[in-house]
């Protein structure tokens, strides 16, 4: 869908890029095709053709950070196509919800095939040199809780990309919590994982503390659960949100 992209193009709304994909430029390489024989005409046009050649040349060299500081912040779903490979799903616990008073226990991190977890008092300071191995990080309710609190307590970790699901799940008609969204998606968490919640992560974190040796093995164990589902989700909303945002879908032969 990246490449089909024109939105972070100056002065293209949805409309305009709708009004594109109908004239025929489905994809980047069409609309320099109907630019040069003439049939994309105005200095707008002119613009975005600089803009089309530019977004190319920074797709082929892998530079992400161009299409996060153009794409309005809903639309950053469209990174995670080309960029799915080099994207890892990422989910904070906390001691409660106010950074700088409450403090980050444990962070997922699943890259797609391998999950790892950052734990206080352990490894929790290697956490941003992990996450910047990956060109997007994605996260549910990440830009309102996860973000804040991982910049309060590494003040410098600033993701190259950073794609929150619960946006685009929204526009889809997934609303509420990440379990609840799971449960309506189809996915299914392992039995004694079901039913526990971010209070329950809360209370194991301070049963570990406390001495509990099962509690932090039940902590990672629904921490994993968090990040792997976010990869299910991501795909999802790749898949899904196209249709929604009016691209056209190729006649069946």
């Amino acid at each position: 869908m990246l490449s089909s992209s024109f939105i972070h193009g100056q002065g293209v709304g949805p409309s305009t890029e709708r009004r594109l994909w109908r004239s025929g430029a489905h994809d980047w390489e069409s609309f320099l095709a109907l630019a040069r024989r003439g049939r994309l005409r105005g200095s707008r046009m002119a613009r975005l053709t600089e803009m089309v050649k530019a977004s190319q040349a920074a797709l082929d060299t892998g530079q992400i950070e161009f299409f996060g500081e153009r794409l309005p912040p809903s639309e950053l779903w469209r990174l995670h196509g080309p960029f799915a490979s080099r994207a890892a799903y990422f989910d904070i616990e906390t001691t409660g919800l106010s950074p700088g008073v409450d403090v980050v226990t444990v962070v997922g991190l699943f890259d797609g095939r391998h999950f790892q977890a950052f734990v206080r008092g352990q490894n929790l300071d290697e956490f941003p040199s992990a996450a910047a191995r990956h060109a997007l990080l994605v996260s549910y309710n990440g830009a309102t809780f996860d973000l804040p609190f991982l910049q309060a307590t590494f003040p410098d970790f600033a993701p190259r990309a950073h794609l929150d699901l619960r946006y685009p799940l929204a526009r889809l008609g997934y609303r509420g919590g990440l379990k609840e969204i799971e449960r309506r998606a189809g996915i299914r968490r392992p039995g004694h994982l079901a039913e526990l919640s971010g209070f329950d992560a809360v209370r194991l974190w301070h049963e570990h503390v406390q001495g509990d040796a099962s509690a932090l093995d039940t902590l990672l164990a629904y921490t994993r659960e968090d990040v792997v589902n976010l990869a299910s989700l991501a795909q999802m909303v790749a898949a899904e949100m196209p249709a929604q945002i009016g691209f056209p879908v190729p006649a069946r032969p």
